[in-house]
């Protein structure tokens, strides 16, 4: 009999075991159940009042470095990566060949100069010499007139008058074509003057130097790309929205913003504006629907939006992954009333 009980008590333990297992199951699923419904539809509610794409980049203005005049670099004062500020020289070209183009263009300006004066001074003694045959010709008509000279004197007058008016006449063209020559001349030394201004290559704006690709020794051609100033103080996000999405998007809402350089922090940014068109009709070859197979994808279009805030501590550069969020449900902005077009 002792031994029937012995055996009962020890099946009567394995029960109770897996009754406490079976029960702390439950209990865990129960959890898994409620927490994951939680999260479900904490995330199904984010989803349907959000537009959500990680199809967006950071972007700014990059802007070309590029020779004016051609000639053998001899300096080149910056590197890869360095920022430089607006107007600051960051290549030298051998200036040579444009100092002497300035010089001439100065000893032809001052040649004209003294043939000014050489003018003016012919004109000077037109006029003195058309005054002299002035009063001569009033003399001599008087005198005609009462009969006190001849005929021929009086021509005589006559003709030397006109040719004084003549000469005045041609010595003042003469002074006009040389302040002609003067301002060509003028003209011509602020060009040389320009262009060896020019072999001071200097930086378009602020920002930092990428792309280099010029060495000291070098020779360059007007027009040539030598690097670029990227500028990494003005960035903003282009986000690439379905089309389906864009009934929810208008200009002025508040976007957060995820870099993935950045996982730990979120931005705050402002839609700026929407694109014209989608980024397909902005590409080197748009698709032609009417000359294949029609097969419909949703196409995305590119929407602007401009950082609200600026966070010093973590610079943005140009190109990164980001993943744009709108709420769709915040109120219409103030200044809103219709989707602005993107530059």
């Amino acid at each position: 009999m002792n031994k029937e009980m012995k055996d009962n008590g020890s099946s009567s333990q394995p029960r109770k075991k897996m009754t406490t297992k079976k029960m702390v199951m439950y209990v865990v699923l129960a959890i898994v159940l409620v927490v994951g419904g939680f999260y479900g539809y904490k995330e199904y509610h984010y989803y349907t009042t959000h537009v959500v794409t990680e199809d967006a980049q950071t972007d700014g203005h990059i802007t070309p470095v590029r020779a004016r005049v051609s000639g053998y670099v001899t300096q080149v004062l910056v590197k890869d990566n360095q920022p430089v500020v607006k107007g600051q020289i960051v290549a030298q070209i051998d200036t040579t060949d444009y100092a002497l183009k300035v010089r001439m263009a100065k000893s032809a300006l001052s040649s004209a100069k003294a043939s000014l004066e050489v003018a003016i001074a012919a004109e000077n003694q037109a006029k003195v010499s058309l005054d002299k045959a002035q009063l001569d010709y009033k003399r001599v008509s008087d005198l005609y007139k009462g009969g006190a000279t001849t005929r021929q004197k009086y021509d005589d007058i006559k003709a030397a008058l006109d040719a004084a008016q003549a000469t005045l006449d041609e010595a003042k063209q003469k002074v006009a074509q040389v302040r002609v020559q003067i301002k060509q001349q003028q003209d011509q030394l602020d060009f040389a003057k320009l262009q060896l201004s020019y072999t001071h290559i200097v930086a378009p704006g602020t920002g930092k130097i990428s792309k280099k690709d010029v060495e000291v020794g070098q020779l360059i051609q007007t027009g040539q790309p030598l690097m670029a100033v990227t500028d990494t103080k003005s960035v903003w996000v282009t986000a690439n929205f379905k089309e389906t999405e864009l009934d929810h998007i208008k200009v002025g809402q508040t976007v957060k913003i995820s870099v993935d350089a950045y996982p730990d922090m979120t931005f705050l940014g402002r839609v700026e504006s929407i694109a014209g068109a989608t980024g397909a009709k902005y590409a080197l070859l748009p698709p032609e629907n009417a000359t294949g197979n029609f097969v419909k994808v949703v196409q995305r279009v590119p929407v602007k939006i401009v950082l609200t805030e600026n966070k010093v501590d973590r610079p943005l550069q140009l190109g990164l992954n980001v993943t744009a969020s709108i709420d769709f449900t915040q109120p219409a902005p103030r200044d809103h009333t219709a989707d602005a077009q993107m530059p």
